[in-house]
Formats: structure tokens, C-alpha cells, sequence
């Protein structure tokens, strides 16, 4: 494939793309270099940890925040093309394994239980979310009406993984499954709402004057790689407690962390209302 082939004829492969004016833009920006430091040290962090295999906590939770820095990598490489849809795709599949990594840390009978637990241990846990929902509801009718069928379900067919707004009630994110995860959501699933979106409209008229393919402005790409950073930011924060790391890690991510508030506070959110 010759390098110099555009946009129109080989799409996002093209080198437009990683070196038009939006990359440069992209590229220079200061949440960029923010990610990208963030991934610096994400990485330091990952060569610096020291599996145990006999510790079955630590090598599943090692395991979640592996992935989530490798799909924090690739939308970093994703945004210098302006693939705004693959970015959202990616970020919320951290934002899954964020929900993960942090209902596993925080409750380690729920990790053993869907590891090498049996029914009955899987069973007791779910009881306790339940009970606890009836003290302090936070979640749906439906929701609830789905953890006292899993509850009651004594098939072993049945045995799999807890839904995701389990695992985010009890990683304290439910708030982050209702809103963030669920516009993500839309992109993954390619819903009505989302393929919308990418429609050119005249102004005017609010005529569909053609397809918006690729992203023409940084709005969008700061935001998800922003939060993208957030989710990273938490992720890390749970390895420094579980594995023994030099002492500049900590300092490292506090400086990111102070970085990443400054940059926030000058992001504009943009919503879109068609």
C-alpha cells in the first residue's frame, strides 16, 4: 500500500490520518502528553510487579489491570487517527474491567467465589448484595428482580460470570455503569442514537447533506482520552497497594494525577442535541 494513499481511498490506514493538521493537533495537546505519561508509568508499574502464582488475588487482579493498560494503548493510538467510535468502544471496555479490578480488590469472597468457588459460595454472596439492597436500595426492580432469579437458579448450567452492574454496585461505580457506561454502550452496539451521530446536517434545512467518518475536532477525543486516563489512574492506584513498587511510582502518579486535574478543568464538554 503506497503511504501517501488518502483517506478516501484506504480510510483510517491512511498516513493523513496520524499526520493531518487534527494529529498534529491531537499530538500536541496537553491531555494527550497527560496520557501519555499516564501510559509511561502504567507500564513501569506492570514490568515492576512480581507475580505470585499461589496468590490467586493477586494474579487476577495483575491480569485485569494488564488488559486495561494495553486497551488504554490502543486509544492512545486510536486517537491520533481520530477514530472517536473506537475510542469509545475501547474506553468502555476499561471501564468494565475497572469494575472488575475494583469489586475483586474490595471483596475477596466474591473473587474466590467466582474462581474456585462452588455454587454454594457464589450463592452467599449474591445473598449478601441482596440483603444489603434491602437495607440501602440502589438498584433497579428489574436488577433485583435478576439477582433473586440467579440466587435461586441451583443449575449448574447456570454457574457464570455476575452481570456487569453487579460487579459495578459492588465496586462502588454503579453511578458510572448508569451514565458513562451506558452512552459508551452505544457505540459497542451500534444503536440508532450512535450511527446518527455521524450524519452531516445542514444547519439550515436539517438536511442530510452527507457522513461524518472520521473525527474533524478535538472536543470529542479529549474527553474519552481524559477519562480513559481516570479509569488508568484507578487502576494503578490498586497495583501500588498490592504490589511492592519503587518509591518514585507514587510520587510519579501523584504529579500525573495533579496534571490530569489541571487539563480537566480546561476541557468543554460538548452534548449533542440531535
Amino acid at each position: 500500500m503506497n503511504d501517501a494513499a488518502s483517506f478516501r481511498e484506504v480510510g483510517f490506514l491512511s498516513e493523513q490520518c496520524c499526520q493531518g493538521d487534527l494529529a498534529t493537533e491531537i499530538q500536541q495537546s496537553s491531555y494527550y502528553t497527560v496520557c501519555k505519561d499516564l501510559n509511561k508509568l502504567g507500564q513501569s508499574v506492570l514490568n515492576h510487579c512480581h507475580i505470585h502464582p499461589d496468590d490467586e488475588k493477586e494474579v487476577y487482579l495483575t491480569l485485569h489491570f494488564q488488559r486495561m493498560l494495553s486497551n488504554f494503548q490502543s486509544i492512545i493510538l486510536m486517537s491520533e487517527r481520530g477514530m472517536t467510535h473506537q475510542v469509545e468502544i475501547m474506553a468502555r471496555c476499561m471501564l468494565e474491567l475497572l469494575f472488575n479490578l475494583v469489586a475483586f480488590h474490595q471483596h475477596d469472597d466474591l473473587l474466590e467465589a467466582m474462581t474456585v468457588g462452588n455454587d454454594d459460595q457464589r450463592r452467599e454472596v449474591l445473598i449478601r448484595l441482596y440483603n444489603q439492597q434491602l437495607e440501602t436500595p440502589t438498584l433497579t426492580e428489574d436488577e433485583m428482580a435478576y439477582l433473586k432469579k440467579i440466587i435461586n437458579s441451583a443449575d449448574e448450567d447456570d454457574r457464570d460470570d455476575i452481570p456487569v452492574f453487579m460487579k459495578a454496585e459492588l465496586s462502588g461505580l454503579l453511578n458510572e455503569y448508569r451514565t458513562t457506561y451506558q452512552l459508551l454502550s452505544e457505540s459497542v452496539h451500534s444503536n440508532l442514537h450512535s450511527l446518527k451521530a455521524d450524519l452531516e446536517m445542514d444547519e439550515r434545512s436539517d438536511a442530510i447533506v452527507g457522513i461524518n467518518t472520521r473525527a474533524d475536532h478535538q472536543d470529542r477525543i479529549s474527553t474519552l482520552m481524559l477519562t480513559a486516563g481516570d479509569y488508568l489512574i484507578s487502576g494503578v492506584e490498586i497495583m501500588l497497594k498490592i504490589h511492592r513498587q519503587p518509591d518514585e511510582q507514587t510520587s510519579s502518579l501523584e504529579t500525573i494525577k495533579h496534571k490530569a486535574q489541571d487539563v480537566w478543568k480546561h476541557i468543554v464538554v460538548k452534548v449533542s442535541h440531535r
